[in-house]
């Protein structure tokens, strides 16, 4: 009776000091029900929600009237291939920043809403950053530029 009573102990304990502060710090969330993660882009840093289901992938910011400047959102990929993009629903211009295993792999500058073509990684990558339009020249952004969240 000892041993499983320690054990519980350990795993409370473990709970306590480990687990309970993350569940009370909370989480911060968009006002579209994403959370927010902090994205360094080379030197600059980006709050950007973060999107993964299918569902939020496809919406991504359609619809939306402005993306304030120092916010994005980041697109986790299911998996790692060439992913294909369009600006469904877009009201405004956007870089979009492909990236795979921490570094920028592509950049597509201040495309337009009205683009009605389909924007394609130039590699497999599995994740996406999309930022207000101009920011990759505003900021130097470039290819092999690191990126961590």
């Amino acid at each position: 009776m000892r041993k499983p009573r320690k054990i519980l102990a350990a795993l409370w304990l473990l709970f306590c000091l480990c687990l309970w502060p993350g569940l009370l710090a909370g989480v911060e969330v968009s006002e579209y029900g994403n959370p927010f993660a902090w994205v360094t882009v080379g030197q600059v840093g980006v709050k950007a929600e973060v999107v993964r289901s299918p569902g939020k992938v496809y919406l991504g910011l359609g619809h939306r009237q402005e993306l304030p400047e120092g916010r994005g959102m980041l697109f986790i990929m299911p998996g790692m291939e060439v992913q294909n993009f369009c600006m469904r629903g877009m009201q405004f211009p956007i870089d979009i920043i492909w990236i795979t295993q921490g570094k920028v792999v592509g950049v597509e500058k201040n495309v337009s809403p009205k683009f009605t073509g389909t924007l394609c990684s130039p590699e497999p990558v599995n994740y996406v950053l999309e930022v207000p339009g101009g920011f990759a020249d505003r900021y130097g952004i470039k290819v092999g530029d690191a990126v961590s969240w």
